[in-house]
């Protein structure tokens, strides 16, 4: 090989090198920013909040304000193989703690629930993990019990199990919507079989995740390509369905064919933190949980000592505008790993992933108000 030839091939080697390096550097960078490395944490509003004793990881709660309930999941993940069981929370009484729901049915490991009104009568659907052969959607009829609403101890009634539906669509399945007392959307925030390439998922921001829409005799995919497919909702009025993607740091909303239930991106909003659940308020706001340090939740799930900043927003959603802000930051030391958010009139609940308590706060004057028509369009959130 001449002196030329082999000039131009350390040439190549140099430039090889350098691409390499910089492709490295951009990996590194894009994992530190995703995962949420140093983020500064600002904490407020904690103040106005107090804890509630809960059985351990209420992980998802959600309001029927006709019954003034709250029905929650809660499952004690630190305990390998334990199960858990679904409660609900008087809101008249504010010195009430969750209790056991009257039921039938099989046992729980619950995750993501979902509660729906169809011709008077309340389902609830319900993610089930305790069978170690594969994840099951329970499906529950409200029933309710004489005396309801007279007096403060109420007699709320008890839950009707209705089917269970499993199908291997649902390969790792986080949260659901339902759309009726058969039908649901739910997301899968893995697409990975192993525990190396789940975690290859969240570090390299692999989008494997999707959505399942299930018609109530089969699912199809309707949604694909999703980083980490966590809280789901079916907005008011079933026009649109809003999914959050934890490692992607997105909101997507999707715009929902009333007939055969597929869904087509409509536009998407961007987050500084990861979100976790959805849920919307009677005035028809939204409230997102998210984790504004992701490596800071990996660590709180292996370590309970290890604290998990948390992060509250309310969301005034028009389509394709938005604007949110943050109500509530705390660093962790008041509620670490929090994941949903249920609001009615001014107070607050917020569920956490592994810890045996609620947080109840109090809004700040104006924040739990109805939601105004925008006379233009809010700050661009979307694109």
């Amino acid at each position: 090989m001449n002196a030329v030839a082999v000039r131009r091939e350390r040439i190549r080697l140099l430039v090889l090198l350098v691409l390499l390096g910089l492709a490295i550097g951009l990996l590194a960078s894009t994992v530190r920013d995703r995962l949420g490395f140093g983020r500064e944490i600002e904490a407020f509003g904690a103040e106005a909040c107090q804890r509630i004793p809960a059985p351990a990881g209420p992980e998802d709660l959600e309001i029927d304000e006709l019954l003034r309930v709250a029905f929650i999941s809660a499952t004690p993940r630190r305990e390998s193989g334990a199960l858990g069981d679904l409660y609900w929370l008087d809101l008249d009484d504010l010195d009430a703690v969750p209790v056991s729901i009257p039921r039938d049915g099989p046992e729980l490991a619950p995750h993501g629930l979902s509660l729906v009104r169809v011709d008077h009568e309340l389902y609830l659907h319900v993610i089930n993990h305790a069978d170690a052969g594969g994840s099951t959607v329970e499906q529950y009829r409200y029933v309710p019990t004489a005396g309801l609403g007279a007096g403060s101890a109420r007699s709320l009634g008890a839950l009707e199990h209705l089917v269970t539906v499993s199908d291997p669509a649902l390969s790792s399945p986080n949260d659901l919507a339902a759309v009726d007392g058969k039908r649901f959307y739910v997301t899968n925030d893995h697409g990975g079989r192993n525990p190396l390439m789940r975690s290859l998922e969240h570090v390299l921001g692999f989008r494997l995740g999707d959505v399942q829409y299930y018609d109530g005799q089969r699912f199809q995919t309707v949604a694909t390509r999703q980083g980490f497919a966590n809280g789901i909702l079916l907005t008011r009025g079933g026009g649109r369905v809003l999914v959050a993607e934890t490692v992607a740091g997105t909101i997507t909303s999707y715009l929902r064919d009333p007939v055969s239930g597929l869904l087509t991106a409509e536009s998407y909003m961007r987050f500084e933190t990861g979100p976790d659940n959805l849920t919307q308020a009677q005035d028809g706001s939204i409230w997102m949980v998210g984790h504004p340090r992701l490596v800071d939740f990996i660590a709180h799930a292996r370590d309970p000592a290890k604290l998990s900043p948390t992060e509250v927003y309310r969301i005034d959603f028009y389509g394709r505008s938005a604007d949110f802000g943050a109500v509530m930051v705390d660093d962790g030391s008041l509620i670490s790993g929090g994941s949903t958010a249920a609001v009615r009139g001014q107070l607050m609940w917020v569920g956490n992933v592994f810890d045996p308590y609620l947080l109840r706060c109090t809004l700040h004057r104006g924040i739990g108000s109805a939601v105004p028509a925008p006379v233009v369009e809010p700050r661009l959130t979307y694109q």
